[in-house]
């Protein structure tokens, strides 16, 4: 196998005196160089090796299954983290609509109350209206008499019946 995953090496990690490589292993000194102290590189970098012996048996079946299982945990993280980009995208597409909504249900409740004001100012306009040309009723007619004449208005319409 040219590849140096599923391989046993020594040292991977500081901790643990043999494991089977998850990646290759050239990743993983890659990490060493960039992400560790300066002073524990050259060791880190000098003890991986691979292992050259034969392992128990077990031991070899123990590190493939553990590093199928490693492959299946990172497939799964990866699929767990575009999920979680999709959720989040989806949380501030629903935030900004929630947003918009109550926004929108805000100035629909104020321009209701707004309406209902105006409405309610109309009915007493309308109210007034009314009473001033009952009050004027004798008035009006006579001025539509004359303005007005050959008019079919019967007091209540301009189509009388009959």
């Amino acid at each position: 196998m040219s590849s140096s995953i599923e391989k046993a090496y020594w040292h991977i990690h500081h901790d643990i005196l043999m494991e089977f490589a998850t990646e290759p292993i050239r990743n993983r000194r890659k990490f060493i160089r960039k992400h560790k102290s300066y002073h524990e590189m050259e060791t880190r970098l000098r003890l991986i090796r691979p292992v050259k012996g034969s392992l128990p048996r077990v031991v070899i079946k123990a590190g493939a299954a553990r590093v199928k299982a490693w492959v299946a945990c990172e497939k799964a993280r990866v699929a767990y983290y575009k999920a979680k980009v999709a959720y989040v995208k989806a949380r501030v597409a629903d935030d900004k609509a929630w947003a918009a909504y109550t926004e929108a249900r805000v100035a629909y409740e104020t321009v209701g109350a707004a309406y209902a004001k105006a409405y309610a100012a109309y009915t007493e306009a309308r109210v007034a209206y009314f009473k001033v040309l009952k009050d004027n009723k004798a008035e009006i007619e006579a001025l539509h008499a004359k303005e007005c004449p050959n008019c079919p208005w019967d007091g209540d319409t301009i189509f009388p019946k009959g």
